[in-house]
């Protein structure tokens, strides 16, 4: 009983760790929408599903599997994705489905790594809060939490591929180039021959 104490324990802390740093509510100068406020409106809604089954499901818990010990690795990463991402975007970050209309390429840190860490963080998380529902919940508590899963993670996807463009559009040549070296959400550095002339 006190590994699942300790382990009730050491998520409780990742997922207030994760909402803390994933959380940026206020408009900030210069933000844009990148997708209609309604569905932004709707996506911070539906984040409260998960996240309730997921509490209720760490309070209920009696025992452990070894797929526990798993999500709490993809949890534990993606959180760590999500603060060392917005530690390094300093100011720059906003909420997700916005974006700033003067943006900066940030290419420093996690972001030397992965274009999108935020985004990996939060499927990362997402998935191991998911996996510990599963394997615990019945299917009345999974099934809408599943379902606000499904359009969250939706949400984000289109999110980060408009922002992509509007990087392409707004910085060029310059994000292009960055572009072509760091991968989508895979710490793995595409290395570019450079053409000689």
């Amino acid at each position: 009983m006190e590994h699942v104490f300790a382990f009730q324990f050491c998520q409780a802390i990742v997922a207030v760790t994760f909402g803390v740093f994933i959380s940026d509510f206020k408009r900030k100068a210069g933000m844009v929408p990148l997708i209609n406020e309604k569905w932004t409106y709707v996506l911070k809604l539906l984040l409260l599903i998960p996240l309730f089954v997921y509490s209720y499901t760490l309070i209920t818990l009696n025992e452990l599997t070894p797929v526990d010990l798993f999500s709490f690795g993809l949890t534990f990463i993606g959180t760590a994705l999500v603060v060392k991402a917005k530690w390094d975007l300093s100011t720059h970050h906003t909420w997700a489905g916005f974006c700033i209309d003067a943006p900066k390429l940030v290419a420093h840190g996690i972001y030397s790594y992965v274009r999108h860490p935020l985004y990996a963080g939060v499927y990362l998380f997402v998935s191991g809060l998911t996996l510990t529902a599963i394997s615990h919940m019945s299917l009345y508590l999974v099934l809408p939490a599943s379902l606000a899963l499904a359009y969250i993670l939706s949400f984000l996807a289109v999110s980060a591929s408009r922002e992509t463009k509007r990087l392409e559009k707004k910085l060029g040549r310059e994000f292009i180039e960055y572009k072509k070296q760091v991968h989508f959400c895979l710490p793995l550095r595409k290395y570019v021959t450079q053409e000689h002339s």
